[in-house]
């Protein structure tokens, strides 16, 4: 049991991507919340953004804190995180040391890395931001049994939420597969086990972002147009619910 006192839980911040109209859509990420995002490679953008952002301090819609990415298939660009980081004026070199990269190879290693040596480093670090990148993908291995796989995924993130409440971090997960469905028991295992779920919707000028699954409501959507594919906290335009 982790019990904590009111004014401790009223004084904590919220994580914010940094766009008013995306961050009155999501209404910030809570500490203590697993998320899942998936549907396209803007996934990657927008959990690498958070990472920089996480470094803020909390009058920016930071929490001033160092984040953890953990890489499930080699998806970290560090490029990216230089944009980010002159975007919010932070110094490139210090961004990215801010930022602890683990990587796994297998299902096995990812499951052993996030269930025995993530809560340790998020406690000793006080890292209030975790990203699970693209971690589906390594479940696939076609040399381990379905049934094996799907087990270790659910204690994976059975764990992943754990760490999050405990913490009182956010553990952001996500899936780059353009083409996953509701079919895939992978996905309806996420969708049981964490807080928030949004699918990113790839349009020819514009992404959608749909609101499946939130604490206090789902089925919301909006949508944005970007300048630039590469930088996804820059719109030109966005609409709640059309």
């Amino acid at each position: 049991m982790n019990f904590r006192r009111v004014s401790e839980l009223q004084a904590e911040p919220d994580l914010y991507f940094g766009d008013k109209n995306l961050d009155r859509f999501l209404k910030g990420l809570c500490l203590g919340q697993s998320i899942f995002l998936y549907g396209s490679w803007q996934c990657l953008a927008a959990s690498e953004l958070l990472c920089v952002r996480t470094q803020l301090d909390s009058h920016c819609g930071g929490l001033y804190s160092e984040a953890i990415f953990i890489d499930g298939e080699n998806t970290f660009d560090p490029y990216l995180i230089s944009q980010y980081a002159e975007r919010f004026s932070l110094d490139r070199n210090r961004a990215l040391e801010r930022i602890l990269v683990s990587r796994a190879f297998t299902c096995h290693q990812l499951t052993s890395l996030i269930t025995q040596m993530l809560p340790e480093a998020v406690h000793e670090r006080g890292a209030k931001l975790v990203v699970a990148s693209d971690m589906i993908e390594l479940y696939r291995d076609p040399d381990v049994r379905h049934s094996q796989s799907l087990d270790l995924f659910k204690i994976t993130l059975n764990s992943l939420a754990t760490t999050a409440r405990l913490e009182r971090a956010i553990v952001l997960a996500t899936s780059l597969d353009e083409k996953i469905s509701d079919s895939d028991p992978f996905l309806r295992t996420v969708k049981q086990r964490v807080d928030i779920v949004l699918r990113f919707e790839e349009r020819r000028h514009s992404t959608k972002l749909i609101l499946e699954k939130h604490p206090t409501r789902s089925g919301e959507n909006v949508l944005i147009k970007q300048p630039t594919p590469r930088i996804l906290e820059e719109f030109l335009e966005a609409t709640i619910n059309g």
